[in-house]
Parts: C-alpha cells; structure tokens; sequence
C-alpha cells in the first residue's frame, strides 16, 4: 500500500500524525510526505540557529530527518514559499491562487497514485490560515484528478470527547479513528527532536514540558468517504 501525507509546513507531519506515519511504515507500507513549503516563516530557534534566508533550507533537512525517524520511503517539496510569522504569531496562509496550489499538489498525486491520503482538518487545527488552505487544496486536487480515487481518504485531528491535546481537534470532522500510538512513541519523539528550529514554539506552547513529553499519545483521523473509492468499515 502507498500512502502520501500532504503537510504544510515541516513539523507537521510529526505533530498531527507521527504515530500513524511510523505505524504505516513499520507495517511495510510504502509513505511518502509532501511539504507544501519549507516552512521558510516560521521559527529559527532560540538562540538562532541559522539565518532567515537559510531557514528554507534547514528545515528541509530537519524535514528529511523526521521523516527519515518515522520510516518513510519518499519526501517531497512543493516551490511555495511560507510566510514569516507576523506580530503576535499571526499567521498567513502563502500567496498563490486556489487553482495554482491544487494544481501542483494534484500533479504529485497523479504520479504517485496513492492507496491513502492524509492530511490537514478542514479547520487547520488550531485554524492556522496554511492548514485550511492546505486542506483545501487537496480536496480541489482530489476533485481533479476525479474519477480516479484514493482508497481512503484521512483528515488529522478528527473530533472527540475529551481528547488529549484539545487545541488541535478539527471541530467540524468528528473522529472515526482514535489511535494509542504509544507503540510508536519513540519514532514520534525521535522525529520532534529533528526539528530542531521548532522546538522554541514547541515548548512555548507546552510550558514545563522536556521534548520527549511534548508529542501526544493519542492521534485522531475523520474519514471522507466521498473521495475515496473503497467503502470503510
């Protein structure tokens, strides 16, 4: 089975589906992630560990080694640039066209052909403006390459009651699979640890917290069955 996971930015992946990505690979799946941008906005640690015109580039090799820790057999950028982080964390989603963005995604996904799709909540979790759009694009680039379908279609950060990390519940895509991924909690880690640009935000949102506690135990999926082609059970 082929899987591609379709991420905004570097850390992503890790953050929302760490777990379910090292469980598809430890089961012999063939992963791939898809980063729509290299995350060129966002932190650059603290103290700084490279320089606003390099971050691009830093976090595309964090980027290979997170995915290099969950097991995954092919990593892909697209050639959007992400926006810097404004005034009191604002956040932008990146200045392309809905068409341009589905178009490009829909490119990697007609050659890839995968069995699943795995992406952005159509709330961007805590409603970052690159999730949404992120998710968007991928549900336009679904609908274009229509009728060819994937077997299933998955959103992170599926809705439940009392979830553990409550911030990233995508409120309108309630669950229909809550994972424990404490079995594939070490890759999970393994993986947060490489985005080393990250971890000033990480711990700036899980104060008190070390690195190894940060990532969470429990991850949530909502299927779309109306863009997949195999029933669910």
């Amino acid at each position: 089975m082929r899987v591609l996971v379709i991420a905004a930015h570097p850390d992503d992946e890790s953050a929302f589906a760490g777990g379910l990505i090292a469980k598809y690979a430890a089961e012999g799946h063939e992963v791939h992630v898809l980063w729509t941008t290299r995350g060129e906005g966002g932190e650059m640690g603290d103290p700084p560990l490279t320089t606003r015109d390099k971050l691009g580039a830093v976090r595309e090799a964090e980027a290979r080694a997170a995915a290099a820790a969950l097991g995954v057999h092919g990593v892909h950028f697209l050639p959007f640039t992400d926006p810097v982080v404004g005034p009191e964390e604002a956040l932008f989603p990146i200045d392309a066209p809905l068409e341009l963005f589905s178009q490009t995604i829909a490119a990697v996904m007609a050659e890839l052909r995968p069995d699943v799709v795995l992406t952005h909540g159509s709330g961007g979790e805590y409603g970052h403006p690159q999730h949404v759009f992120t998710h968007q694009a991928v549900f336009a680039a679904l609908t274009r390459l229509q009728p060819w379908r994937p077997a299933e279609v998955l959103t992170w950060g599926g809705a439940y009651a009392d979830p553990e990390q409550e911030r990233f519940m995508n409120k309108n895509d309630p669950a229909d699979i809550v994972l424990d991924v404490t079995p594939w909690l070490a890759q999970k880690i393994a993986a947060f640890n490489a985005h080393q640009t990250q971890h000033v935000l990480f711990f700036r949102h899980n104060q008190g917290k070390t690195i190894d506690q940060i990532p969470g135990r429990t991850e949530s999926f909502h299927r779309w069955p109306e863009f997949a082609s195999a029933p669910t059970s």
